[in-house]
């Protein structure tokens, strides 16, 4: 299941404090918590990547929402403030998909 992550680009006197590197950081908990079922993403907006999203780059030009944003399975789920790690769960978890964690 894809999870996108979309962050601008951003010049950080600390390369930790960035939005990819918090995006990374959810990469690898949901890989830990799901393993190869899901698939994250991170993608700097005004990229040429990003253009492949005309629907995530068209919530910017039209001054709709604001950036960070997420999409899971290509619904937007948030946009602005803080990731939430949280929230992509729910979303997953609404759509079916079950931890492959073993519990401790």
């Amino acid at each position: 299941m894809p999870v996108r992550i979309f962050g601008l680009p951003l010049a950080a006197c600390d390369p930790a404090k960035t939005w990819r590197a918090a995006a990374g950081i959810i990469a690898d908990r949901l890989r830990a918590k799901y393993g190869e079922s899901v698939l994250t993403e991170y993608i700097e907006l005004f990229s040429p990547e990003s253009f492949e999203h005309p629907d995530i780059m068209s919530l910017i030009h039209n001054g709709e929402a604001e950036p960070p944003f997420v999409t899971v399975n290509g619904k937007l789920i948030q946009s602005g403030g803080k990731l939430s790690e949280g929230r992509i769960r729910k979303e997953l978890e609404r759509l079916g998909l079950e931890s492959t964690a073993q519990e401790r």
